[in-house]
């Protein structure tokens, strides 16, 4: 085999890899994911923005009820993690109330080295049953922040 014939086939190899490492990850990301097969006990939405302003915000509404059929309401947390592209993150959570009611949430975080563009937002809901176990329901999406002030 020539020399030009084995670097041809290097990068062909090379460009299946890549290739297939691209739609690994790319399924990976797209898999929905509940900790441990917990029931679905909340819903959550996310505003299409997050607005940086020396901080960031991030809102959306919520609705939860307690995993517990003894117990009509309790206390939950609402956290989440933004992600851009360039590798900046922050994270932050709100402490909200489970009865089964739709509410408003906002979370604001240091924004630290995150500036404007599209950011991936990686959340979960808790709630503590009766027992003490805290399951959790997971959310993703992606949101644009926007400067502000």
């Amino acid at each position: 085999m020539s020399v030009t014939r084995t670097r041809a086939a290097r990068t062909l190899t090379a460009l299946a890899l890549g290739a297939s490492a691209a739609l690994t990850t790319t399924t990976l990301s797209a898999t929905a994911a509940y900790a441990g097969g917990a029931p679905d006990y909340s819903t959550v939405t996310v505003d299409r923005q997050a607005v940086l302003a020396g901080d960031v915000t991030l809102g959306g509404t919520y609705s939860c009820t307690v995993p517990d059929a003894a117990t009509t309401s309790g206390p939950g947390t609402i956290g989440v993690e933004l992600v851009m592209r360039s590798g900046a993150t922050t994270s932050g959570s709100v402490a909200v109330v489970c009865d089964g009611t739709t509410r408003g949430w906002r979370i604001t975080a240091p924004a630290g080295s995150l500036g404007p563009g599209r950011a991936w937002v990686h959340g979960h809901v808790e709630v503590t049953d009766s027992a003490g176990n805290t399951p959790w329901n997971v959310f993703d999406t992606s949101v644009t922040v926007v400067r502000r002030g």
